[in-house]
């Protein structure tokens, strides 16, 4: 089967946006201002349109010129039959579905470092988990399975030098008043990765063994729900590597 040109695959992504809007093909020319035979060449990829004319297009389907031209579907469009930019026009309109992708973010880039331990032998039987009662990720080191969790640092609330550096170490709120429902108890887990992007905006992280981590007094079997995380100044247990954070946690035996 002869693979498709440039032309027709950009013309049946114009046809993905069209009909994901619902529109008929006179409507998408009327409102680029176009000839429906002529937008409908287009869709057939039986025109070399100019620049400008794809411009006007994707002015009227509402998406930057660049989304023409996102030949391959990712994986969530086709699960959502929806164009990525309508996708992400969703998320950016929902205060809590933009938190929920900071943190799937967060997960995702912290993934792609243990991936690369993974492939130096650092580290084997890495697992990528998504779901309640279970950890953010699970490895294997020196032959001891660890797990890991992947949390944000906390977003300032006012005026970032004079506050501390936390991030909130609890699975699940009340939600009527809000009052912490689950700690986490000692050896829930491992080794702690905050992410540090809510005040650096890079996807930085500082990593931790679970042992180093502050426990409450009323219950010391109960890590501290707030716990201080040194951005600046000496890190004390905290390691900029997480391989350095895990063979700290191993040290601490």
């Amino acid at each position: 089967m002869p693979t498709a040109s440039i032309q027709e695959r950009v013309g049946a992504r114009v046809r993905e946006l069209r009909k994901a809007r619902g529109w008929t093909l006179e409507q998408l020319a009327e409102k680029a201002d176009k000839h429906y035979t002529y937008i409908g060449g287009l869709e057939r990829g039986d025109r070399n349109v100019t620049l400008e004319v794809l411009n006007a297009v994707a002015i009227a389907l509402d998406v930057p010129l660049r989304n023409l031209f996102w030949l391959e579907r990712h994986r969530l469009e086709e699960k959502l039959n929806a164009p990525c930019d309508d996708i992400l026009s969703a998320i950016d309109s929902g205060f809590r579905a933009t938190i929920d992708a900071k943190g799937k973010m967060a997960e995702l880039y912290l993934h792609k470092e243990l991936e690369e331990l993974a492939a130096r032998k650092v580290i084997s039987d890495l697992v990528w988990f998504d779901g309640d009662g279970k950890p953010d990720f699970e490895l294997r080191f020196h032959g001891r399975t660890l797990r890991v969790e992947c949390k944000n640092i906390r977003s300032p609330m006012g005026k970032a030098e004079n506050q501390r550096f936390r991030v909130e170490l609890q699975k699940t709120r009340n939600s009527k008043d809000g009052t912490p429902t689950r700690g986490y108890l000692i050896g829930h887990f491992d080794i702690l990765s905050v992410c540090l992007f809510n005040r650096t905006r890079k996807w930085q992280y500082l990593h931790i063994s679970s042992r180093r981590l502050a426990r409450r007094v009323a219950n010391p079997q109960l890590l501290e729900i707030m716990q201080t995380v040194p951005v600046v100044g000496p890190r004390e247990f905290w390691k900029d590597s997480f391989e350095e954070a895990l063979k700290d946690h191993e040290a601490s035996r």
